[in-house]
């Protein structure tokens, strides 16, 4: 038997990557996989943008019965509508939101007149100077001296702002009725009051009844 080293064949090495080498792509991982890639990212960025509609070009607009809006508010949403790319439904609902909004606005200062008023008119009735049993005759003052003034539209402006039953006013002119009957007022106009129509009437023609 000869002295014979055995050779066995080395195990082949894996060549070390060149300095700058790229290694070979590993299997996409679940958390890029479906990412578009970087040629499909360019291409989207690169798209040009969806053109906006025309203000102009949206229809008229849905309003409740009775509702209106000016021309110079519906000409600026037509151009935010626009500017936000919104179609003629969605733009719709905007001006119901706008027109509700509104309208309940609007029904809360009508109710606040209302309420104002009859707050008022309580006092009044209540008032122990010119309330009470002296009511009557205390309307009737107030009506004697409003006829006396004889300033046209009084009585309509005392009706339609609501200051014909603020306690102060009412007030002041039944104390200038009593200057009236007293002589001490020069007046413009006779005009007896008509002590058969109820106190509010009285003094204010056309004014809405009071609830008692």
């Amino acid at each position: 038997m000869t002295d014979e080293t055995m050779q066995t064949p080395e195990t082949p090495q894996p060549a070390a990557p060149e300095m700058g080498a790229v290694p070979a792509r590993p299997e996409q991982s679940v958390l890029t996989d479906g990412a578009p890639a970087s040629g499909e990212a360019v291409d989207a960025a690169a798209a040009p943008p969806a053109a906006k509609p025309d203000p102009a070009a949206y229809a008229d607009f849905r309003l409740p019965e009775g509702a209106t809006i000016d021309p110079e508010s519906l000409g600026e949403a037509r151009r935010l509508f626009a500017d936000a790319g919104l179609p003629q439904d969605q733009a719709q609902k905007f001006v119901d939101l706008a027109v509700s909004r509104e309208q309940a606005a609007a029904a809360r200062g009508v109710q606040a007149f209302v309420d104002l008023q009859t707050k008022w008119v309580s006092e009044i009735k209540a008032d122990p100077e010119i309330g009470g049993a002296r009511l009557e005759a205390s309307m009737a003052q107030a009506a004697r001296a409003i006829d006396r003034l004889g300033v046209p539209g009084l009585k309509e402006a005392l009706n339609l702002t609501g200051a014909g039953n603020n306690p102060a006013i009412v007030k002041a002119f039944v104390r200038l009725g009593q200057m009236v009957s007293e002589d001490r007022f020069a007046p413009g106009r006779d005009a007896a009051p008509r002590p058969s129509r109820s106190p509010a009437e009285t003094i204010y023609d056309g004014n809405p009844k009071q609830s008692q």
